[in-house]
C-alpha cells in the first residue's frame, strides 16, 4: 500500500466522518453488529429453528399476563402460536438481513424500519428488553441518515430518492414536502399510538412500570413524536427568512 492510497483514504474518511451526523456512526455499526449476534445465536440453536423456543416463549408470556394489549394475544393464539417453525425462521433470517444491511449502510433505512417492526413486536410480546433501547436508537439513526456515511446508500441515494429505502444525510437532503410530510405524519401517528399504549397500561409504580410493555410503548412512542416534531421544526425555514 502505498503512501498515495494512504492519504486517498485518510481524506475518504475525514470527507465522510464530517457530514452531518457522524456521530451517530458508532451507534449504526453497534446496531448491526447487534442483529446479526441475535441472528447468529438463533441459527446454531436447533430448538430455535425448530419453532420449539419460540412456542415456549410466547407461551410463557400469555401464561404470565405479560401480553397487555387484546388484539396481540389473538395474534399470538391464532396465528404465532399455530405457525411458531415458520415465525422462527422469519425471525432468524429478519435478523440476519437487517443487521448485515444497517452494517453495510445498504438500503439503510428499510432496514431499520424491519428492525422497528421487530422490536415492536418483540415489545408486544412482553420482552421490552433490549427491545426498547434499539427502538430509541434505530428512530435516531432513520433520522440521521447515517447509513450514507461510510455506506452504500451515499451511491444509491443518488437513483433512489425516497427516504423510506436509502439513509441521505441529514434531514435537509430529503426533498422538502415528501420530508414535511413524513416527518409531521410520524409526529401525528406516534402521539396516537402513545395514547393508545397509555390506555393498556397496568400500573405506573415506578419499580414495576419498566416491565410493563403498555408503559413502555406509551414511552417510546411519546419519544418518538417529540424527535419527529424537533426534525420537522429544524427543516423549517427561520423567521426573518419567511418575511424577507
Amino acid at each position: 500500500m502505498n503512501a498515495e492510497t494512504i492519504d486517498s483514504g485518510l481524506e475518504f474518511a475525514k470527507r465522510e466522518l464530517s457530514k452531518e451526523g457522524a456521530y451517530l456512526l458508532p451507534l449504526r455499526l453497534f446496531i448491526g453488529m447487534g442483529w446479526l449476534r441475535a441472528s447468529a445465536e438463533k441459527i446454531v440453536d436447533p430448538d430455535w429453528l425448530g419453532g420449539t423456543v419460540l412456542a415456549s416463549f410466547l407461551g410463557e408470556k400469555l401464561a404470565g399476563g405479560h401480553v397487555v394489549f387484546p388484539f396481540y394475544r389473538a395474534l399470538i393464539t391464532d396465528v404465532f402460536l399455530p405457525n411458531a417453525s415458520v415465525l422462527s425462521w422469519i425471525v432468524v433470517v429478519g435478523q440476519g438481513l437487517v443487521g448485515a444491511a444497517i452494517l453495510l449502510g445498504l438500503f439503510t433505512n428499510a432496514a431499520i424500519l424491519g428492525g422497528l417492526f421487530m422490536n415492536l413486536n418483540f415489545i408486544l410480546a412482553g420482552a421490552p428488553n433490549p427491545s426498547a433501547f434499539y427502538f430509541v436508537i434505530q428512530v435516531a439513526l432513520f433520522i440521521g441518515g447515517t447509513g450514507a456515511i461510510i455506506g452504500l446508500d451515499a451511491l444509491l441515494g443518488r437513483r433512489i430518492r425516497t427516504p423510506l429505502f436509502v439513509a441521505k444525510v441529514g434531514i435537509r437532503s430529503w426533498h422538502f414536502r415528501s420530508k414535511e410530510r413524513a416527518l409531521l405524519g410520524l409526529t401525528i401517528l406516534s402521539f396516537g399510538l402513545a395514547t393508545y399504549s397509555l390506555a393498556h397500561v397496568h400500573t405506573y409504580d415506578p419499580g414495576l412500570s419498566v416491565e410493563d410493555p403498555a408503559m413502555i410503548l406509551a414511552v417510546l412512542f411519546t419519544l418518538s413524536s417529540l424527535q419527529a416534531f424537533v426534525s420537522y421544526l429544524r427543516q423549517q425555514p427561520p423567521g426573518n427568512a419567511r418575511t424577507s
